[in-house]
């Protein structure tokens, strides 16, 4: 089997950096869900995987968290998801007009000097969106609007944002 660039396909470990940007309790959840969604993903897949490093903070939720997984294409894995992640729904306990915004900056990185390309998202680059009310939707930043229940890709299963 070759990758994508002629060479041997070899396994590569990549690190991804889960950190809270804002939204207080809604957005250490985030966090929290996020790296849930990689993790899941990575079960699904086979990949081996292991979380590094978790930072709860009290009330519930993680301030950070550090996922290591061994993928082929670590690049096109760290393009796909590297960026902003914003989750907006109204939170138990508030009025039903209104909604909550809360964002974790996802950053996937080589690790054991293995670079990625430069070209990928930049940590304050928004990626994703997932709009849980009014309505349930994704918008990613590459492709627009999705017709994808955001439960589908919290359970870890990217196939309709590949």
């Amino acid at each position: 089997m070759e990758s994508r660039r002629g060479g041997p396909v070899i396994e590569q470990p990549v690190i991804i950096d889960i950190g809270y940007i804002i939204g207080g309790e809604e957005g250490h959840l985030l966090v929290h869900a996020l790296l849930g969604m990689f993790s899941a993903y990575a079960e699904k897949t086979g990949l081996i995987h292991d979380v590094m490093e978790r930072a709860p903070v009290f009330g519930g939720g993680l301030k950070s968290a550090k996922l290591g997984i061994y993928c082929v294409d670590g690049d096109q894995f760290a393009s796909m998801h590297q960026g902003t992640h914003t989750l907006i729904r109204v939170p138990p306990n508030a009025s039903p007009q209104r909604r909550h915004m809360s964002c974790a900056g996802v950053r996937v990185s080589g690790c054991n000097n293995l670079p990625l390309p430069l070209e990928m998202a930049d940590w304050g680059e928004e990626r994703r969106r997932y709009i849980l009310d009014p309505y349930r939707a994704i918008i990613d930043a590459r492709r627009g609007k999705l017709d994808i229940d955001p439960d589908i890709v919290f359970a870890g299963d990217f196939s309709g944002i590949a």
